[in-house]
């Protein structure tokens, strides 16, 4: 046992230092379980002032729940990498190299059975030469990348990789590349010789309609990795046929693919995807500009650009079937209910579609309504001497009264004449009307024989007058949900 040594707490807040290069060069073509047993084995390599004679391969390989063949496997592997050495097997031993002194030139391949790819590769590289590290690389990830379900590289299919990658960035393209373009592909699966021949169908496929919409841009450059992507989306994402896509690109004068991509980007945001609905949002653009430009004249906003407007507000309005003359109608509308930002417009709208509410005859009546409404209420408010206009808290009290209630208007009306000599005529109403109401009394007569009733009973008073502060007005009702707006 060592005479010092650290404390368990101690280890567990010191660092294992991993040299990037093994996260860059190695980790990406290693299976999990080769780097988690490197990995670990160099955590007890930093914490040797540990006490560690009791470890051994049996010790290691329980604490990984790894057999101790899997282990000395990846030990092999990893000294082909010439990241280790296995300097005894009985008992194993093993000693760690320095990372950044490999030298790829040294890893254990047998070059001899890649004669016919470093052939077949240098004539598909032919702008440059390859070099032997390059090589290397190549040998690495067929030899040392797997999926999980064992599938491997085989040389045939990352020279296929190779020549797609030349096709599109030259045939002095890097290794750099072509190494994440095998990788990313791997992800997907495709590894195999088939997988990789129908991907690469699949591009060549689509390599033709993008030469035709490089040719509707009035580009004749040959297309690029980035305009297949873009493509893909647009068909695969986005949901456009290669018709509508060749349509849009014919409008488009100056901008290029990127411009293609935004403008696919805006009608798909629409919901616009048939040549046909295209074609019409344009022809009535300018229609849609004045439209926009009058609801907000109408509300009291002003933007100089209305494009977004039309894309977050006007289009989809539009869509639930609202027409231009009913848009207007509800903007005025808004307006005069102090409601005057587009936010406000759209969550009004919302509720009126929620409602049924969408063509102009079904506004109107709506409004209409809400006009008898508010006549009512005035009249209401006359009764007890308030000469001023309907607000939203007269409206959500009568709504109180008569919904809740169930109050007829002529039972509150009557409940006015009571109530206007007090200093709070609304809170006493309201009041008075919730003791018919626990009372079950929803008529005017009787009302007026429950009144004599009490009066009779409390020496001739309907009800104790007193004054009523704010805080107790407020607790008298509970403000509905205002409908109107």
């Amino acid at each position: 046992m060592a005479f010092c040594k650290f404390s368990s707490e101690y280890v567990s807040k010191t660092y294992t230092i991993v040299d990037n290069i093994f996260f860059t060069r190695y980790l990406p073509h290693t299976p999990s379980k080769m780097a988690t047993i490197y990995l670990y084995g160099l955590y007890l390599c930093n914490n040797n002032a540990q006490d560690l004679t009791g470890v051994d391969i049996t010790s290691f390989s329980a604490s990984l729940g790894y057999t101790e063949e899997e282990v000395l496997d990846a030990f092999k592997y990893w000294e082909e990498q010439g990241l280790v050495r296995i300097v005894n097997t009985t008992p194993v031993e093993i000693q760690y190299l320095p990372i950044r002194g490999v030298n790829l030139s040294n890893k254990k391949y047998n070059k001899d059975k890649y004669l016919d790819f470093n052939i077949q590769a240098q004539n598909i590289l032919s702008g440059r030469q390859i070099t032997p590290n390059e090589y290397e690389e190549y040998y690495a990830l067929m030899e040392g990348f797997s999926l999980p379900d064992g599938r491997k590289f085989t040389p045939e299919a990352l020279l296929m990789i190779m020549g797609y990658c030349a096709e599109y960035k030259g045939n002095n393209v890097g290794y750099q590349y072509i190494i994440t373009v095998a990788r990313n592909w791997a992800k997907e699966g495709v590894i195999s010789t088939d997988n990789i021949e129908k991907k690469l169908t699949d591009y060549y496929n689509a390599n033709k309609i993008i030469l035709k919409i490089l040719s509707a841009l009035g580009s004749s450059k040959k297309s690029s990795l980035d305009e297949h992507q873009m493509y893909i989306k647009w068909v695969k994402e986005y949901g456009f046929t290669d018709d509508c896509i060749l349509f849009v690109a014919g409008t488009i004068k100056r901008g290029g693919f990127e411009k293609l991509d935004r403008t696919l980007y805006n009608y798909y945001e629409m919901h616009l995807f048939s040549e046909k609905e295209i074609k019409e949002y344009e022809q009535n653009k300018e229609a849609l500009y004045t439209l926009a430009r009058n609801i907000n004249k109408l509300i009291g906003v002003y933007y100089d650009d209305v494009d977004n407007e039309i894309q977050n507000y006007i289009t989809p309005w539009l869509n639930k079937g609202y027409s231009a003359e009913c848009l207007l109608a509800i903007s005025n509308y808004c307006y005069l209910k102090d409601k005057r930002t587009l936010s406000s417009l759209n969550d009004f709208i919302d509720k009126l579609y929620n409602m049924g509410v969408v063509s102009i005859d079904a506004f109107k009546q709506y409004t209409l309504g809400l006009d008898k409404l508010d006549q009512q209420i005035s009249q209401v408010l006359l009764s007890i001497g308030l000469k001023r206009n309907v607000n939203n808290q007269d409206r959500d009290l009568y709504k109180r009264w008569t919904i809740a209630w169930g109050m007829p208007n002529d039972v509150i009306m009557y409940a006015g004449t009571l109530s206007t000599d007090k200093t709070a005529p609304i809170a006493y109403m309201s009041k008075i009307l919730s003791v018919w109401q626990n009372n079950n009394i929803h008529t005017v007569e009787q009302a007026k024989k429950y009144n004599e009733t009490t009066a009779t009973n409390n020496n001739n008073k309907v009800l104790k007058q007193r004054d009523y502060t704010n805080e107790e007005y407020e607790s008298l009702f509970d403000a509905f949900k205002e409908i109107e707006i």
